[in-house]
């Protein structure tokens, strides 16, 4: 029952109800509500700076273990990093070295996974910078592990063929040890006969006499063989597949034609006097991937006599 309030009257001595307009009595419990919801209001944002909702406790319990779980694929994409730059290092090194391949240069191993407006769409928000950076990691490892698997491929691929690199690379002297009068000129810089300028001299000149047996040095194919007017004179360059070359210079007479296979220890011409040449000899180069190199470095040592069971084992097997 609601309470009643009275107001006592002196002009009629007795006690009159107080009757309270309905506005004001409005406006009365909307203060009371507006006081009540402040209080409410500020007690309740006090309550969510100092303590987490369940909402947020589990929402930053989330977050601690979709961080814990980032930081531990970093360090195993750090980790493979590691392995793939020892593979890498050992593949240039050892694996490519043993079939003297060129070793691949960084530029390829490490572009080739994309420029900057690649990750535009990840940018916009606050992690943005931690998964660019992740997603990076993952295509650097991604396309280094593809030129690696490309690399293994081709050494597998050589490694099958070691024994047929072995009978191709140039790995014996020209001219027969027997016939072999000396070497006249070795290979690296040198005043010219010619014109007496410091120029590079890119073989070894055996001398000898003038219809000296000259031999391919490991098993391929004629790639030029006749005159040549850049000063080589009658020669023949031989292709032995595996990036390798070589070349028979100032030759006197030519017993091959482009095209033909050769074998190691099979004559492809006779030393000779033709072309840019001071007196008789043989201009001998040995070319890797078109660059020429020492070919004293691919002399196998061997005997007269051991020549000259090599060149009767050849005669042999084509007679046969």
């Amino acid at each position: 029952m609601a309470k009643i309030k009275y107001q006592f009257n002196p002009n009629t001595l007795s006690f009159d109800i107080i009757r309270i307009p309905f506005y004001k009595r409005l406006a009365k419990i909307l203060i009371h509500l507006g006081f009540y919801l402040a209080i409410f209001i500020v007690l309740g944002y006090g309550f969510s700076i100092f303590v987490d909702t369940p909402i947020e406790q589990g929402l930053k319990r989330t977050n601690s273990e979709y961080l814990l779980k980032y930081e531990l694929t970093t360090k195993q994409l750090n980790e493979l990093n590691v392995l793939l730059a020892q593979m890498e290092l050992r593949d240039n090194n050892i694996y490519r070295s043993i079939f003297e391949t060129d070793s691949i240069p960084l530029s390829i191993r490490r572009g080739g996974y994309g420029g900057a407006e690649k990750y535009a769409s990840l940018m916009g928000n606050s992690n943005s910078p931690m998964i660019i950076k992740t997603y990076k990691m993952l295509d650097e490892i991604s396309w280094r592990s593809y030129i690696q698997s490309r690399s293994f491929d081709e050494v597998a691929e050589m490694a099958k063929n070691k024994e047929r690199m072995i009978e191709c690379v140039p790995a014996i002297q020209p001219i027969s040890v027997k016939n072999l009068v000396r070497i006249s000129d070795f290979y690296g810089y040198r005043k010219d006969p010619m014109n007496k300028v410091r120029t590079m001299h890119h073989g070894i000149d055996f001398a000898g006499p003038i219809g000296t047996p000259v031999y391919s040095t490991g098993d391929g194919i004629i790639l030029e063989a006749g005159y040549s007017f850049s000063g080589y004179g009658n020669q023949v360059v031989v292709d032995h597949g595996f990036g390798y070359k070589t070349r028979y210079a100032h030759l006197h007479k030519v017993n091959v034609k482009i095209g033909d296979k050769v074998k190691r220890a099979e004559m492809v011409g006779t030393l000779g006097n033709s072309g840019k040449s001071t007196g008789p000899h043989l201009h001998y180069e040995v070319m890797i991937r078109n660059s020429s190199v020492n070919p004293l470095n691919y002399f196998n040592d061997m005997t007269e006599e051991d020549y000259e069971s090599m060149l009767k084992n050849y005669s042999s097997e084509f007679m046969d």
